[in-house]
């Protein structure tokens, strides 16, 4: 499994919204990147999108990661209380997650501006989930 680094030119802090109950800190991500493994905590990640066989992972300080595996297999480590697949390109993660529109144009707003579609398909399960994970987050 391979790992390439693109980098944007300015990072600005973007802040995530977690729940009192979610543990912060306890899962990271390995990724080989120039004969070396990097660590990501999934805490910053804000979104992965699915290109074929290979993934990019987009973190809180606007790096994008090329990673050598599929959407699915994120899919089945991630947990499932903050990372959603929206789409069947898109899993993101609910504390980055600004606004979401349900109507024509179905999709979410990330806390780095981001626009992601919402699956036609799924928009009453993601529409729960989301509200759900809203929900636990004022309480």
């Amino acid at each position: 499994m391979e790992a390439t680094i693109f980098s944007s030119v300015q990072p600005l802090a973007i802040v995530p919204q977690f729940p009192a109950s979610y543990q912060r800190g306890s899962q990271r991500i390995a990724l080989p990147y120039l004969n070396r493994t990097i660590f990501i905590s999934v805490d910053d990640v804000l979104c992965l999108q699915g290109e074929g066989n290979y993934t990019f992972l987009f973190t809180r300080d606007r790096k994008k990661y090329l990673v050598s595996k599929t959407l699915k297999e994120f899919e089945k480590t991630l947990d499932g209380s903050m990372f959603l697949r929206i789409h069947k390109s898109y899993i993101v993660n609910l504390a980055y997650v600004q606004r979401s529109v349900f109507n024509k144009e179905r999709q979410v707003q990330l806390a780095d501006g981001r626009e992601v579609a919402i699956s036609r398909r799924r928009m009453k399960d993601i529409s729960l989930q989301l509200t759900q994970f809203w929900q636990r987050l004022l309480n």
